[in-house]
């Protein structure tokens, strides 16, 4: 049976907007502010915050690939297929991004502000990426499900 496309279209909207109360709870501004003496603690929480964070855009992205978005706005609309295909691109960089992320906080030792500075400037540079890429998916939808005057088709 075919989901309806507007139904498609609000479940990655609501999923959208899970994933900016994700971005939401990352305290950035800690980054720096920690106490050298507490920056253990202070890292192993984040570290689990990254991985919940990297968990649920794991399964936000199955919902695109796998759950029938991409799928569907190729059907609906095959002139977008190459947009598509960067998209799934970006989901890896997005990803490996992440990773890497995780891999520089695992190996911090001790507080250095230098170090944590660049984490915090690459993982801006992830949340932007991901803003961008939403917007990106906003206007396909729109391109691929909406006709004349906004309405579904």
């Amino acid at each position: 049976m075919e989901r309806d496309k507007t139904e498609v279209a609000e479940k990655i909207a609501k999923d959208h907007e899970s994933i900016r109360r994700y971005i939401g709870a990352l305290n950035l501004s800690e980054m720096t502010e920690v106490d050298a003496k507490e920056f253990f603690d202070w890292k192993l929480e984040f570290i689990w915050q990254l991985r919940d964070f990297k968990n649920r855009l794991l399964k936000h992205f199955d919902l695109e690939e796998e759950g029938g978005f991409m799928e569907d706005i190729v059907k609906v609309a095959p002139h977008l297929s190459r947009k598509v295909s960067g998209l799934k691109v970006e989901h890896d960089q997005i990803l490996m991004s992440l990773d890497e992320i995780l891999f520089k906080l695992k190996r911090m030792k001790k507080k250095n502000d230098t170090e944590l500075e660049q984490v915090q400037f690459e993982l801006n540079d992830v949340i932007t990426s991901l803003r961008d890429h939403e917007n990106e998916e906003n206007i396909l939808m729109q391109q691929a499900y909406y006709r004349e005057f906004g309405s579904p088709g």
